[in-house]
């Protein structure tokens, strides 16, 4: 098959447009790349070229199966603590995240993400803006923040609550790790499968939903899941309370005794 202008190898993910199904996979550790404006620039751009093309009728985002999940978020907000340019570095990573988020949601296109290993909090969410999420049988979710009194980031809040309701997205929340499997028993991922076969089997996937009419999907995600001002607004609530807590006293502290507990002090 001929390259098309969308298959590209960035700082984020490389991708290849597969028939109508543009296919992502994420490179490692991305959230180091949040604070450089020429990658994060070039990443809109191409996701706005992405969205405006109508030969495109799905996404896949393959998520980095060496992500070193939870710990990625904590080690980026000890690049934080110890910079000088601390409120930049968190505005870029919110700015980023905020507009991939909302940007996604708005997409006239099926969006499946799937996912395999160790899978942060903030990884979750990217997927929950999603139409569809899959992961590996060996899949764990982890969520480094709770355990030191952050909230997390990406909209999971927003996104859960509608998902699974209020009470059972509080829980989900608060908690630190929980399986594959308890995600599928409780509707947040749509299917898990071998991990030999993540990427056979989410293909297969998109195939099958691309059988369905697209119009029908996509109108029922904005009827439900996407009122986007209501997103914008608790995206900018996870923005501030992540600042307020980050400015606590005892952050600092506990941010080292975790990061030490985890071998990286």
């Amino acid at each position: 098959m001929a390259a098309s202008r969308f298959d590209t190898d960035n700082a984020f993910f490389s991708a290849s447009l597969e028939d109508d199904v543009l296919v992502l996979r994420d490179k490692d550790a991305i959230i180091r790349h949040t604070t450089d404006l020429s990658v994060t620039d070039a990443f809109f751009d191409y996701m706005e070229d992405v969205a405006r093309e109508p030969r495109i009728r799905a996404v896949v985002f393959f998520g980095s199966p060496n992500k070193p999940g939870g710990l990625e978020t904590i080690q980026f907000y000890r690049q934080v603590m110890e910079s000088p340019r601390e409120h930049y570095f968190l505005e870029r990573l919110f700015n980023l995240v905020n507009t991939y988020t909302v940007a996604l949601t708005g997409f006239e296109k099926i969006t499946i993400r799937a996912e395999c290993g160790r899978i942060s909090s903030l990884h979750l969410n990217m997927g929950l803006a999603c139409d569809y999420r899959i992961v590996s049988d060996d899949a764990v979710f982890e969520n480094a923040a709770a355990e030191l009194g952050l909230v997390t980031k990406g909209g999971g809040a927003y996104f859960l609550s509608r998902l699974v309701g209020y009470r059972v997205a509080s829980q989900v929340l608060m908690w630190n790790r929980f399986s594959a499997e308890e995600a599928l028993d409780l509707g947040i991922v749509d299917r898990v499968v071998p991990r030999d076969k993540i990427e056979e089997e989410t293909l297969r996937f998109a195939r099958a939903q691309l059988a369905r009419p697209i119009s029908t999907l996509i109108g029922v995600r904005k009827l439900l899941k996407t009122d986007v001002e209501a997103l914008k607004k608790s995206l900018g609530i996870e923005d501030q309370l992540i600042h307020n807590r980050i400015n606590h006293p005892d952050f600092p502290g506990q941010l080292a005794e975790y990061l030490k507990g985890h071998g990286e002090g």
